[in-house]
């Protein structure tokens, strides 16, 4: 179907080309406003790009010239409208580096050349692409400088933890930033830095990287974008991987510049952690905010990459983060790889006053329970100390025909949705319980349920605490 939109990318494809395209094909979009066709005529394409901000169209229309003029390997913007929103560039194919690491036929040594080349292509990024570079073109921001580092920490800390539901003490929280900003920004910045530099931006032509997405470039670290590379949650490289890779590029890196490999390697648990955190808030507002489910993917993985780092560094002024990291490992626990071929029901308690479960990455959804109009044990002083783990609080429970009646009706309805996704091939259905304080009547109900769903055959059947599986 034909959009303002793609009669304007149409229009200019007859400009350059004398004829119309005889396919216009919309492509995924991504977290940007920007929008992408890809315009075909036979055996020839290109990508159309329609994108409102105009500042950030011609940092990138000035970065593709400036960076082909030194044989980089980025797209060729190709004709520009007299607007400036709306422009095409060199079809650099359907592969992404992403979509070769996540294979089913990807291993390390199979790769390992494209992850060479395409650490060899970001060095000359960083280093060429920083000699003769007109900084007054960059957009939105020329410089790593202290404002934007806490651009991107604050967007950890608004749009990921504030949305996550942990409680903590901002003042202190200050207090680690501010070190971590310190340290970040005590690293060589003379360098073109990449800034979203990640293996579904580099697309594979022909054996060979191209990199795309780079209109937000800016003067700094160049150890930022290494981390961004490694440390991206969907590419999930093991910790050899990492090493090894670190050692290959400060050893290219060193052939075109001076420096202190042991300084670098130092600092590179600061930028991973550092670009984690920013990743991290991305995830929360794409993810937590947004909804969207590729981005709440990954929010797991993530986390367990920041745990990894803060406890490789083993830094004590940075144990109030490692402390909150710890917590949200708890909130969002990774899913393990369901490899049965049958349904899994996730069976969840948890507090309402501390939000609700994580969605499952691929299924999301399912049945939410509030149980806060149950007789709550929590008010009895016989049951302080206990939960609904406990003796003495299921024995209160099962003696109320309220609470029966709710599981009761609770099972039939969740029963009858276990049937119909047994039937139509789905793999997962979450079931989750709250009340005020994720301890009694919802660890007792969803224990209760799970039992009841056991016996089910075919199925399998998990169940988590949030507030007690610390």
């Amino acid at each position: 179907m034909r959009t303002k939109h793609t009669d304007k990318l149409i229009a200019l494809f007859i400009k350059i080309y004398g004829s119309e395209p005889t396919g216009v094909q919309p492509l995924p979009r991504s977290g940007s406003s920007r929008i992408y066709y890809r315009l075909i005529s036979g055996n020839f394409s290109c990508i159309g790009t329609y994108n409102p901000d105009v500042r950030e169209n011609e940092a990138f229309i000035y970065l593709s010239a400036h960076l082909d003029s030194k044989s980089i390997p980025v797209p060729k913007v190709l004709v520009v409208s007299e607007c400036r929103q709306y422009y095409l560039q060199t079809d650099l194919g359907l592969t992404s580096l992403m979509d070769i690491i996540n294979s089913p036929e990807y291993t390390p040594d199979l790769v390992k050349p494209l992850l060479h080349s395409t650490l060899e292509s970001l060095i000359r990024f960083q280093v060429d692409g920083y000699n003769g570079l007109d900084k007054s073109k960059l957009y939105p921001i020329a410089l790593f400088d202290r404002k934007s580092v806490f651009w991107d920490l604050y967007y950890f800390k608004y749009c990921f933890l504030k949305t996550s539901g942990i409680v903590f003490d901002e003042v202190i929280l200050e207090d680690s930033l501010d070190y971590l900003a310190d340290i970040v920004l005590n690293c060589d910045l003379e360098y073109l830095q990449f800034r979203d530099f990640q293996s579904r931006n580099v697309m594979i032509l022909n054996k060979r990287p191209y990199f795309i997405d780079f209109q937000g470039a800016r003067v700094g670290p160049g150890l930022y974008d290494l981390a961004s590379f490694l440390y991206q949650a969907k590419a999930n490289f093991s910790v050899p991987v990492r090493d090894s890779l670190l050692e290959f590029y400060l050893d290219g890196l060193s052939k075109f510049r001076t420096i202190d490999q042991k300084k670098m390697k130092d600092r590179m648990p600061y930028l991973a952690l550092f670009r984690m955190l920013q990743t991290l808030g991305a995830y929360g507002f794409r993810g937590l905010v947004e909804r969207k489910p590729h981005f709440i993917e990954s929010i797991p993985q993530a986390i367990g990459n920041i745990h990894i780092e803060l406890k490789k560094l083993s830094d004590p002024k940075l144990n109030f983060l490692s402390g909150l990291i710890d917590q949200l490992k708890q909130r969002f626990p990774q899913h393990s790889v369901d490899k049965s071929n049958g349904l899994t029901v996730q069976v969840w308690s948890f507090s309402l006053k501390n939000g609700y479960p994580p969605l499952h990455p691929e299924h999301g959804g399912g049945f939410v329970f509030d149980c806060r109009f149950l007789p709550n044990p929590g008010r009895q002083p016989d049951f302080q100390g206990y939960s609904g783990l406990d003796e003495p609080v299921k024995q209160y429970l099962a003696q109320s025909a309220e609470v029966q009646n709710f599981i009761s009706q609770t099972f039939s309805l969740v029963k009858d949705a276990v049937n119909n996704y047994s039937i139509r091939g789905f793999k997962h259905l979450s079931v989750a319980f709250g009340c005020t304080g994720g301890q009694h009547r919802s660890v007792y109900c969803a224990v209760m349920l799970a039992k009841l769903l056991a016996d089910i055959p075919g199925i399998e059947v998990k169940v988590k605490h949030l507030e007690l599986d610390q």
